[in-house]
């Protein structure tokens, strides 16, 4: 059957069962990233050890997935053949609160291999909201590799326990799309509640505006950053766990008691007499003494002896950790001391830190392509709800700031260089420093009064001449020879 052929009853359970499988898939994705992943393996250790302690867990996972997140943020969209950041395109962005929900949308797609975005109408313009593939499905056109058709999953009220209410959009035989809302309850005469269909919308445009972002695709199938990492964690874990185990019965000095009599340490009830035996942190290892028919130790038994048994190291689960640690931040593409090992008391150079860094944004700038791709389909969508003509939009481009992270001092720096040698103006200067569109706006308006005004102008220029000569008296003066 064809996909122009389903109804809206087979559409909906073709998407909802896809998003069940979505579900299964994520669960453990999310669960790694947490840090609360089962740990079936560790069971007999910490039985053995009668759950004096639980498991110790390392989320490098977490911090790989965040060392990514903290290096992609969006600034801005350019229209093409303009060199500065559309005001309209970024107040839709920021009206929109995306400055921070990029982050859940960027950290969705690195865990669970896929994340979406929907656009919609609201009374203030373009309404933009990031949604999880757990209540999300869509379907997608092999050939233009744009989802036709989509099933949003959500409660309707904030105390319900399951989802209860659904929005299916598909193309509608008119050249538009429709909107059809579903509810979970009771139909007329039932007694079981189902899924059933209620009212339905019509749309004027027919794209869906959802707009999916897949991670390290293959064949449009977005697979988990986190998969390399993996097997790498639940080894640590392992290793740290059983550390813990040792360190109670090998880290610390242990006393041995031999040819002691028992009923020095234990009371008339037969239990132990904790007032003769102290140890919080293990047990005391006793050897008794030879007893007559009676329980009395002979008058000719050995002398009684203590000993302190030596500590032993832990460097072999040291090691094997650091090693795992320099596996796992290989694969990454993190440097060593992001996973917490290769710290010494002499650290590296700021120099050797930013070599060691070029694989990471290498790997960033590669993530910054896809999600600019699909961040540029949702400005689309949004001029299109704000009534704009998005055919306009051709050559729409994703402003980053620089995966590389460089401190203010370097990006200073660079403006200056540019800016003196005639490479740049001071416009871009100012953008190169990380000036936002706003105050960079504010500084030319300022400038521009200042040149109307005569008497700003000469004020202006008293205070930048007051600032040099401040300056050069707090400089050390020249030294005679």
């Amino acid at each position: 059957m064809k996909l122009s052929d389903l109804s809206d009853e087979q559409w909906f359970l073709r998407l909802s069962a896809r998003r069940d499988a979505q579900q299964a898939q994520i669960r453990q994705w999310w669960e790694y990233y947490d840090g609360e992943q089962p740990l079936y393996f560790l069971l007999r250790i910490l039985a053995e050890q009668d759950d004096r302690f639980g498991a110790l867990t390392i989320n490098w996972c977490e911090k790989f997935a965040d060392s990514v997140d903290r290096r992609m943020f969006v600034e801005g969209f350019l229209l093409g053949g303009s060199d500065t950041p559309d005001g309209g395109l970024w107040k839709a962005w920021q009206r929109n609160d995306m400055a921070e929900y990029q982050s859940e949308n960027n950290v969705a797609s690195l865990v669970t291999g896929n994340s979406y975005m929907m656009v919609g109408p609201s009374t203030e313009g373009a309404l933009i909201t990031v949604e999880s593939p757990d209540s999300l499905a869509v379907e997608v056109d092999p050939l233009t590799r744009r989802v036709v058709a989509a099933l949003k999953f959500y409660k309707s009220d904030s105390e319900a326990t399951t989802d209860d209410r659904a929005v299916l959009h598909v193309p509608d035989s008119s050249g538009g799309s429709r909107l059809v809302d579903f509810e979970f309850g009771k139909p007329v005469d039932s007694t079981k509640q189902s899924w059933m269909t209620a009212a339905q919308r019509l749309q004027s445009s027919p794209s869906v505006p959802v707009v999916q972002f897949p991670n390290r695709q293959r064949q449009r199938v977005g697979r988990s950053e986190l998969r390399s990492l993996k097997p790498l964690v639940d080894a640590a874990n392992f290793t740290a766990t059983s550390m813990m185990a040792s360190v109670l019965h090998h880290a610390m000095p242990r006393m041995l008691a031999i040819n002691v009599a028992e009923s020095l340490f234990m009371n008339d009830d037969g239990s132990v007499n904790r007032d003769a035996v102290k140890s919080a942190t293990g047990a005391l290892w006793i050897v008794p003494a030879e007893t007559d028919e009676n329980g009395n130790v002979p008058a000719n038994a050995p002398e009684p002896e203590i000993k302190q048994l030596p500590a032993s190291e832990m460097r072999n689960f040291h090691e094997t950790l650091s090693t795992l640690a320099r596996i796992g931040a290989g694969l990454c593409d993190l440097p060593p001391h992001t996973l917490g090992f290769g710290v010494s008391d002499n650290p590296a150079s700021a120099d050797g830190i930013r070599a060691s860094e070029g694989d990471m944004v290498a790997r960033v700038e590669r993530h910054q392509v896809a999600r600019g791709n699909g961040y540029e389909r949702v400005m689309r969508l949004a001029m299109a709800v704000e009534g704009n003509d998005p055919s306009t939009a051709n050559g729409l481009e994703t402003v980053w700031r620089s995966a590389a992270t460089p401190t203010q001092a370097s990006k200073a720096d660079a403006a200056v260089k540019t800016y003196s040698s005639n490479i740049s103006d001071l416009r871009q200067a100012r953008v190169d420093y990380g000036y936002s569109l706003t105050t960079i706006e504010a500084m030319e308006k300022r400038e521009r009064m200042a040149d109307s005004d005569p008497e700003l102008a000469d004020a202006v220029t008293a205070l930048r001449e007051a600032r040099d000569n401040a300056m050069g008296a707090t400089s050390d003066p020249p030294r005679s020879v």
